[in-house]
């Protein structure tokens, strides 16, 4: 890992406190969810609870991602490996 990935690694797992429950963000477990943007193409993303958390903000603050509808999915065996091969860094799966 080079300094760039550890960067990324503790932005994307900073702590955070749910806005509803006032809990920290799980970081343990990794799941899938299903992102129905507003004027962009549909997306699985595979990350834990906190750092899809963080990535929506990212991709808010520089793409301008507005979620129209989402869901949790089903974390296929491959989304899972695919995760863990990026070095537990969220993945963003283009739907198109």
């Amino acid at each position: 890992m080079d300094i760039k990935d550890a960067e990324y690694l503790e932005w994307f797992n900073a702590p955070q406190i749910d806005h509803w429950t006032k809990e920290p963000l799980d970081n343990t477990t990794v799941l899938c969810e299903y992102w129905s943007l507003k004027n962009d193409p549909d997306v699985k993303v595979i990350g834990t609870e906190l750092q899809t958390y963080n990535l929506f903000n990212k991709m808010l603050k520089e793409e301008g991602w507005q979620i129209r509808l989402d869901y949790k999915d089903e974390l296929l065996p491959e989304y899972a490996e695919a995760y863990e091969d990026n070095n537990k860094k969220p993945i963003i799966i283009n739907l198109i």
